[in-house]
């Protein structure tokens, strides 16, 4: 997962967590002590798990024996995917969940991170849906695999009980110290390479732009470029892209590349299908986060159609900087209109 990062060396001392979060502090119980049915404040989860709004958007995050439940809002059109929700919508909410369950079996208690590195996901239901206009339920059942990484196991649920997604998330788990001097190294690596140009001056409708919730629109992909059946497109990271994902370490986060990559099969699958208004259902899913992109890079985005079998179409996604794979997103779906 992390094959991007390099320890920082000794002459070059990072930060404490305390001094570049300032709005993180130390938390006041072990969630392990919490009683059931506990409602979790943000106040009680940020210091935990160390993204904050507007990537967190659950609501009454609540403490059930062995798991944890929330409310789960949809923030974003699903638009070819005619489902409820996205596929990375949904895959944000749910790893989101998933390390806050993490956080409560964590062995020790204190801020960690949570950083996805593999996910399979399975959509429970064939028909077509519309966007839901009501929240959505989510659970969460985590356990420690390994003194550094751990396993969440999650559902999604319509506002009726009815099951939608279910989605298993693999974790490398990082102390704020080793998190800290971990980036350390990386942030001296990203001063080597090209950033885009920064404007010191902003007119009013370009800082209205910076205080929008990047998470409720779809990437703004660009140079779409067709080889075959094959697709793909750019984008430069910018550290707007990235709000509440690691703060002070702007970093994309998987589920917004999964999302990306996604929206690139369900494009391909139009163009390949000459039909621009097609609709797709998702079946199989499986991922794997190879390492990070960061603000300031620049990640192409791929999809190559590999099967089609009936109404099923098979995308292999990657996403990449340079030649380095950033994540990789083998799914299914299936034509429905």
């Amino acid at each position: 997962m992390l094959q991007a990062i390099a320890p920082a060396s000794v002459s070059s001392p990072a930060p404490s967590m305390k001094s570049v979060m300032p709005w993180m502090a130390e938390p006041r119980m072990p969630l392990s002590d919490a009683a059931p049915y506990t409602v979790l404040s943000a106040q009680e989860l940020y210091p935990r798990i160390c993204v904050r709004d507007p990537y967190f958007a659950l609501k009454d995050v609540t403490v059930l024996p062995g798991e944890v439940v929330a409310r789960v809002p949809v923030q974003m059109a699903p638009d070819a995917e005619a489902m409820p929700l996205g596929l990375g919508e949904a895959g944000r909410h749910l790893a989101i969940l998933g390390s806050c369950g993490a956080a409560l079996v964590a062995p020790k208690d204190g801020q960690h991170f949570y950083l996805a590195s593999a996910a399979r996901g399975q959509w429970l239901q064939a028909a077509p849906q519309e966007r839901a206009s009501d929240m959505l339920w989510a659970l969460a059942q985590a356990e420690y695999t390994g003194k550094r990484t751990c396993t969440a196991r999650t559902l999604l649920s319509s506002s009726d009980g009815t099951p939608l997604f279910k989605l298993e998330v693999d974790y490398n788990v990082l102390s704020a110290a080793a998190f800290t001097r971990l980036f350390g190294e990386a942030r001296q690596e990203m001063r080597r390479e090209p950033r885009p140009a920064d404007t010191v001056q902003r007119t009013p409708e370009e800082w209205a732009k910076l205080r929008q919730n990047p998470y409720s629109k779809p990437l703004d992909l660009q140079d779409f470029r067709m080889e075959g059946d094959l697709m793909r497109s750019s984008l430069v990271v910018t550290p707007e892209l990235c709000k509440g994902h690691f703060a002070m370490h702007p970093v994309m986060p998987v589920a917004v590349v999964a999302g990306g990559m996604t929206r690139m099969a369900t494009t391909l699958g139009r163009k390949l299908e000459a039909a621009p208004g097609a609709r797709f259902v998702a079946k199989d899913v499986k991922l794997s986060a190879d390492s990070l992109a960061y603000a300031g890079q620049t990640v192409v985005f791929s999809a190559h159609r590999v099967q089609v079998r009936g109404a099923d179409h098979t995308f292999a996604c990657w996403a990449s900087v340079g030649e380095r794979v950033v994540a990789q997103l083998d799914v299914t779906y299936t034509r429905v209109d």
